[in-house]
């Protein structure tokens, strides 16, 4: 795993940055294509003005009515006939209806455009209002000029009257027509980053899981070894004459061999409960039950290892009804193992207060020690299978790492919550909150 995940997270990296170059590359295309596309019918829509305006002009010439304040004197001669601009017949809203009627025709109905007439001198005739803005923006405005050719000259030879037709902002345009282009492609390339989180986060899990897995079996073979080498002790030393010979030797190899027993018991039972978790086959027997009667016993099942140090329990029993609907087994199991672990993490002196308390509708356990405590990153994994607290490679109580994912389980199907509180060196108090009956 340590050698191959490098490789996998390279060439999944190597294999994102070319899905972005492709998709980026084929997006600058399709801008490119979609302005040509643009470019192609402005200019024909521009084409139809133009054969429309040269229907109109007078081909040949023609009286050019003096402009206002202007009259016709002696001095008007016959090269006063000139011939017809594209001022004489079209306003500048005449020209726009001519222009948005062209472009419609070629399915470009919401174009922002500006446009302009020049004659033939180059001079402008007719523009729009803000022509001029959008021609000095020439890096953002596509622009099309078209001549307007007399329909009946035999060679069309210049200089004429030209039509200019510019878009502004032409790539706010582009974008806008292709939003739903761009919008599916980022919404693709968002897929595959996510594709990416969740394979590496998997990966990185996954090698999380294989540690804590093989942490688990050490600490499963240790834990087992350890009784079952003891009872093998046990059980040579009765087989020797001399033990069997004192009745005291035989009962005290025969406690041995029964503790170690019991403690092996208890090892399965936890590897048992941690299966059970796993496939999820569970089916409550729910029925009335006291949660003091139940906390009285599990602290008698203790009384050893609570006689093996100088102890201190505290019982602040307050609940009152003290009743739930629960499964008795599992529920003694959640209290058996906060205990076990309030004993096995305690200091010199063994210090548990376990209150009880009336909410509305609720009960609420708390059991409180005054042992070596947690750091805030353990409290935080606490309730993770297979997880537990190391300081390097040693183990400062022996275990799975089991208990507290079931106690969070038994828990939850009762419908509770859980939640601890610790500090390193003050303590841990676990509070637990289940329905009443």
């Amino acid at each position: 795993m340590k050698k191959t995940f490098p490789i996998i997270f390279t060439l999944i990296a190597l294999s994102i940055i070319g899905i972005l170059f492709i998709q980026i590359t084929w997006l600058q295309g399709l801008m490119i294509l979609a302005k040509n596309q643009l470019s192609d019918k402005v200019n024909q829509s521009a084409v139809i003005v133009s054969t429309e305006v040269s229907k109109k002009m007078n081909s040949g010439l023609s009286l050019r009515f003096p402009k206002r304040h202007q009259s016709l004197g002696e001095e008007y001669h016959i090269h006063s006939f000139e011939e017809s601009s594209i001022a004489d017949i079209y306003n500048q809203t005449e020209l726009n209806t001519s222009i948005k009627a062209a472009l419609n025709k070629y399915g470009v109905t919401d174009l922002n455009y500006e446009f302009a007439v020049t004659d033939k001198k180059g001079n402008i005739e007719i523009k729009s209002p803000k022509f001029e803005d959008a021609f000095s923006d020439e890096l953002n405005t596509l622009q099309v000029r078209v001549s307007v050719i007399p329909q009946d000259i035999i060679e069309p030879v210049g200089p004429f009257e030209t039509i200019i037709i510019l878009v502004p902002k032409v790539k706010l345009h582009l974008l806008h027509s292709l939003q739903w282009v761009i919008m599916g492609a980022f919404l693709f390339v968002l897929i595959v980053l996510a594709a990416f989180f969740i394979t590496v986060r998997s990966l990185f899990t996954q090698k999380k899981l294989n540690e804590i897995k093989r942490d688990f079996i050490n600490n499963m073979t240790h834990e087992l070894k350890t009784p079952l080498a003891t009872i093998s002790l046990a059980v040579d030393a009765l087989k020797s004459p001399k033990v069997q010979g004192d009745a005291k030797s035989v009962e005290y190899f025969s406690t041995i061999i029964k503790e170690e027993n019991v403690r092996m018991n208890k090892h399965v039972e936890v590897i048992l409960q941690a299966a059970q978790l796993e496939k999820k086959e569970y089916k409550l027997n729910k029925q009335p039950v006291d949660i003091h009667d139940m906390l009285f016993g599990v602290l008698d099942s203790f009384k050893l290892q609570l006689d093996a140090k100088p102890s201190q329990i505290q019982t602040n029993f307050d609940a009152d009804p003290s009743e739930i609907d629960a499964d008795q087994e599992y529920i003694l199991h959640v209290f058996s193992n906060l205990i076990d672990n309030a004993i096995k993490y305690s200091k010199e002196t063994i210090d548990i207060t376990i209150t009880t308390l009336t909410l509305p509708a609720e009960i609420q356990i708390i059991i409180e020690d005054k042992g070596i405590g947690m750091s805030a990153d353990t409290a935080k994994h606490i309730f993770e299978k297979f997880y537990r607290a190391h300081t390097g490679n040693v183990h400062n109580v022996k275990g799975f790492g089991l208990g507290m994912s079931y106690v969070k389980w038994v828990v939850d199907i009762h419908k509770g919550k859980i939640k601890v509180q610790s500090q390193e060196g003050a303590g841990t108090k676990m509070i637990i909150t289940l329905p009443v009956a």
